[in-house]
């Protein structure tokens, strides 16, 4: 009679547990439907927001739309420079010739030697890291300095920016 007991609660459980699954299944399907949802809809409401200021500025939405992409694509270029340390056309920043992703993947192995991730309570591991992260702050800020004074892309951010009202100078009016 005991053993049917054990069983029988063991079922009990297992089928508990079983619907409990289902339903955190079935919650997290919900929750990843509903932020896919949300970020679609902030994507669409931007790209409504686009359209009414370039109607606002009398620039047809889809040579503005077009226009701005352009404009995007040169900036990438501009930003690219900054995480790769290499300056469009040849060189590299100065005091940054690997960029921002390298101060990034120095910061990864400069952790490891620490023994990160480190242990809860291990101070010996968080103040180590701590001492690479604040190197790490001072290695991209170094970038960043060097990418706003460089005279190459000084020149291809005022390029950019050129290119972009030229641009939207020649779309039709709304």
């Amino acid at each position: 009679m005991q053993h049917h007991l054990i069983v029988r609660g063991a079922i009990t459980i297992a089928i508990a547990f079983s619907l409990f699954s289902a339903s955190a299944q079935a919650t997290s399907d919900c929750s990843v439907a509903a932020a896919d949802a949300f970020r679609t809809c902030k994507a669409d409401c931007k790209d409504e927001f686009r359209a009414a200021k370039l109607t606002c500025r009398g620039v047809e939405p889809v040579c503005g739309t077009a226009c701005q992409a352009g404009r995007q694509v040169c900036f990438d270029a501009v930003d690219a420079a900054l995480d790769t340390g290499q300056v469009p056309g040849g060189g590299t920043l100065t005091n940054c010739t690997d960029g921002t992703d390298g101060c990034k993947a120095r910061l990864q192995t400069d952790k490891a030697t620490c023994g990160a991730p480190c242990a809860p309570g291990n101070t010996v591991c968080d103040t180590c890291v701590d001492g690479f992260q604040v190197t790490a702050f001072g290695c991209r800020d170094t970038c960043r300095e060097s990418w706003r004074s460089n005279t190459t892309l000084d020149a291809l951010r005022d390029s950019c920016r050129a290119t972009f009202k030229a641009c939207i100078a020649a779309c039709p009016a709304q």
